[in-house]
C-alpha cells in the first residue's frame, strides 16, 4: 500500500497544499488514494471523501448548511454544491497559501465530520445487488428448497 508521501510525490502539488496534507496527516489519522488527477483523504477507506488535493487547489467537503460561514474563514474559496448531502469549498494554492491555519482548521473538522457521518457509497451504485446468503440443511449442508425442506432429508 501507498503512502501519503508517494501519492503526494507523484501528484507533485503545490507547496502549499502538499503542506496542508503533510500537517492534516500528522494531527489525524487519514488514508490516502491516489487517482490520476488528485490524491483523497478520508478516516478510513470505508469512509467519505473530506479532502481531494489537486495540483493547484483543494476541495474540503462541508455539511451545506454551514457552506456559506466556512467559506468565510477562507479568503478566495468558492463553495460548490455536490449533492444534498454534502458541499465542496475549493481553494487555489495561492488562496490556501494565505490562510494555511484556516484551511488546516477546516480540513480537520472535515476529516471528523466525515468519520462520523456514513461509509463511502463509492462502488455500492443501486445498480449492484447483494446476494441473499442461501439458506442451507444444517445435517446436509445442501440449499434448501424454496418450500423449506431438505432435497435429501426433506
Amino acid at each position: 500500500m501507498s503512502t501519503l508521501q508517494e501519492h503526494l510525490d507523484a501528484l507533485d502539488p503545490a507547496p502549499a497544499i502538499r503542506a496542508l496534507a503533510t500537517a492534516l496527516a500528522a494531527e489525524t489519522a487519514v488514508e490516502s488514494d491516489r487517482q490520476e488527477q488528485y490524491v483523497s483523504l478520508r478516516p478510513s477507506m470505508e469512509g467519505a471523501v473530506a479532502v481531494y488535493l489537486h495540483r493547484t487547489w483543494i476541495s474540503i467537503a462541508v455539511e451545506p448548511d454551514g457552506a456559506a460561514a466556512v467559506a468565510a474563514r477562507l479568503p478566495g474559496a468558492t463553495v460548490h454544491p455536490k449533492t444534498a448531502a454534502t458541499t465542496y469549498l475549493h481553494l487555489t494554492a495561492d488562496a490556501l497559501a494565505g490562510a494555511p491555519d484556516a484551511a488546516l482548521s477546516v480540513a480537520r473538522e472535515a476529516v471528523a465530520w466525515r468519520a462520523a457521518g456514513p461509509r463511502s457509497s463509492v462502488g455500492t451504485g443501486s445498480a449492484k445487488k447483494v446476494a441473499e446468503p442461501v439458506a442451507t440443511c444444517p445435517s446436509h449442508w445442501m440449499a434448501l428448497l424454496p418450500s423449506g425442506a431438505c432435497p435429501v432429508c426433506g
